[in-house]
């Protein structure tokens, strides 16, 4: 077995490099891809992007500490178990945070990972956030996310590589390109989490069962089902990858010159790749070698179905499927991923490795859509797995109507080819401008050095948050509350005995005022509140009288004024409960920024930032309007 995938590597390598010496293009197509998917990689780091990708990346770091705290092989077992269970993607997140521990290490600072320990679950992040290093959160953020960036440079090399294998190099660079100018792609490959490694390896085990369909190596196959284990090990719904590979199995029966019970009577191969599946499974799943299958038991059989999100729209499953691709897609390559489909649906009567390929490509995209047809909510990560298959079946198409007329072909490519550049180039370049990150540059440059600021939401993701600021926060008050803690009303209510000099309001503060917010009166739309109740939004806010405070702070009866407004001003409620109509639809197919209902990460309106200045004694009543100051 050593041997075998010792060979594939080294196959694998001298392709790799026979593909960048033999096609002067794909060079200039991983270039593009690095610069979409590289493209201020950085945002908002030390903070996270996504709470997943807070969870994954302190795994890694806890992981780290609790070996360090008890050195040797006893250590493992817990450090381990201590962890959210996130299957293969532990392992990821160890190799990017391995560098910052090698330097820790020679720099005599290795105690400081002892502090990312189990407790960080439930005792919170403050304490740790300004007990250790920046250095440490800053370059293992960084590290772990040039490395989502690295694999999905090579989701597009292997999106280039199937095009190729299925048809020729004009459809494998078509391919390559599509999925590097897909705005959902990109957005993946900016946070860190499962999604960009699974993605690669369940390409990878397509391209495999591809291969095997065609030369019938049954070392290429059993490579496959370890692919498979570990796309799996990283997310489970890359379980399609047995199907696919059971499916490559029969394909390879109907090959011309196969003898089609040799093929399918191969007991010894299947058995040989039930082992190597099961085996990538298991050891990619560390919580399995740690605590025995229950681990995985339990993961599968809660990750069949999705509950509606706390602040998604009540909508049927399609609705959410339409808007996720329009979202992912745009317009433009939306429409013609669904004439690629159609294109392909009249290939699977012929019998050639493109057919064979094609039928692959359906059923694998079928299965994910019957999957999240089951589905209340389906995110826009959740169809990552499928763009590279849209990809390919669209370049396919266009390929093929070269035959038949080259000045349509390039015509449509050129379409396809501006518009997505300039809807995913519009949503990358806002990495560079995010209201988030204008503000924590603001603070730091405007205020004092140690000034205390309140937030009232108190996630990393949804405010931000100076290191050389102190911060005012419930979850800190009630972790010094002791046995009688106050209620969140309680503590906001109490403002005066705090006195902070700066306070910080977000998008989600803002939601609750509901129709009355004063930021909206001032934005001069007449027509708001009468909008608000033809859309089914909330005549009231959900929680009054948290509004009523934040209300007070705007209207200026605590003695604060607006110093600073970053991002474009929020409506008065982040989203209906029912909106299903075409024109909601296709707003998500023009705008790559629109409103995600919590999805991986804020985008621009859900980053709205307002910075209040104390100018005056604390909590002497008066009702006047915040005046506005110059920064």
């Amino acid at each position: 077995m050593r041997g075998i995938g010792s060979g594939l590597l080294g196959r694998a390598k001298k392709r790799v490099g026979d593909d960048l010496t033999t096609d002067p293009y794909l060079r200039y197509v991983l270039l593009l891809a690095t610069v979409l998917a590289g493209f201020w990689f950085w945002h908002g780091i030390p903070e996270f992007a996504t709470i997943d990708e807070r969870w994954r990346l302190i795994d890694a770091l806890a992981a780290i500490g609790t070996v360090v705290d008890d050195p040797g092989l006893g250590a493992i077992r817990p450090a381990i178990l201590a962890q959210q269970p996130a299957g293969a993607t532990l392992y990821v997140n160890l190799l990017a945070v391995l560098p910052v521990a090698i330097v820790a290490l020679a720099t005599g600072q290795l105690d400081a990972f002892v502090e990312f320990n189990p407790q960080l679950r439930t005792a919170g992040l403050w304490q740790f956030r300004t007990g250790t290093p920046e250095w440490i959160w800053t370059w293992s953020l960084l590290f772990a996310r040039l490395l989502t960036v690295v694999l999905a440079v090579g989701c597009v090399y292997l999106t280039y590589r199937l095009g190729r294998a299925m048809r020729d190099r004009t459809t494998g660079r078509l391919a390559a390109v599509l999925l590097s100018l897909t705005w959902g792609f990109l957005i993946m490959a900016h946070e860190v989490s499962e999604d960009i490694p699974a993605l690669f390896f369940l390409l990878l085990v397509l391209y495999l069962a591809l291969r095997y369909i065609e030369t019938g190596d049954r070392a290429v196959f059993l490579a496959g089902c370890i692919a498979g284990g570990i796309a799996i090990a990283f997310k489970l719904t890359a379980g399609t990858s047995v199907i696919l590979l059971g499916l490559a199995y029969v394909l390879r029966a109907r090959r011309p010159g196969v003898n089609p019970r040799d093929a399918l009577l191969q007991p010894g191969l299947l058995v040989m790749a039930v082992a190597c599946g099961a085996g990538a499974i298991v050891v990619g799943f560390p919580e399995v070698l740690a605590a025995g299958p229950e681990v995985l038991i339990e993961r599968v059989s809660g990750g069949g179905s999705r509950s509606v999100g706390v602040a998604a729209p009540v909508a049927p499953s399609w609705w959410w499927l339409v808007r996720g691709y329009l979202n992912g897609l745009g317009i433009p390559l939306f429409v013609g991923a669904l004439g690629g489909i159609a294109a392909a649906i009249t290939r699977l009567r012929e019998r050639s490795i493109e057919a064979d390929a094609t039928v692959l490509l359906l059923v694998g995209l079928g299965m994910y859509l019957l999957v999240y047809s089951r589905w209340g909510y389906v995110r826009l990560h959740h169809l990552l797995l499928t763009f590279p298959l849209l990809a390919l079946l669209l370049a396919a198409a266009l390929s093929r109507l070269r035959g038949h007329s080259q000045r349509i072909m390039w015509a449509l490519v050129a379409v396809l080819f501006v518009t997505s550049s300039a809807y995913a180039g519009v949503g990358d370049l806002h990495y560079a401008t995010t209201p988030r990150d204008e503000a924590g540059e603001w603070l730091n440059a405007n205020a004092p050095d140690n000034a205390t600021m309140e937030v009232y939401r108190s996630r990393f993701r949804d405010a931000t948050f100076p290191r050389d600021m102190q911060i005012s926060s419930y979850r800190k008050a009630r972790m010094t509350a002791g046995s009688d803690p106050p209620t969140r009303v309680q503590w906001m209510n109490n403002l005066s005995t705090r006195c902070p000099e700066f306070i910080q309001l977000t998008y989600w503060d803002l939601v609750h005022l509901g129709t009355a917010s004063p930021i909206r009166a001032e934005s001069g739309s007449q027509n708001s509140a009468t909008d608000g109740y033809r859309r089914g939004l909330p005549p009231r806010s959900p929680t009054p009288k948290r509004a009523e405070h934040v209300r007070s702070l705007l209207t200026g009866q605590y003695n604060y004024t607006v110093a600073a407004e970053f991002g474009p001003q929020p409506p008065m409620w982040p989203q209906p409960r029912t909106q299903t109509s075409l024109l909601d639809l296709l707003k998500t197919g023009v705008d790559p920024w629109t409103i995600t209902y919590g999805d991986d990460q804020d985008f621009r309106t859900e980053q709205y930032t307002l910075i209040l200045n104390r100018t005056g004694q604390c909590g002497s009543s008066r009702n006047t309007s915040p005046r506005r100051r110059a920064p």
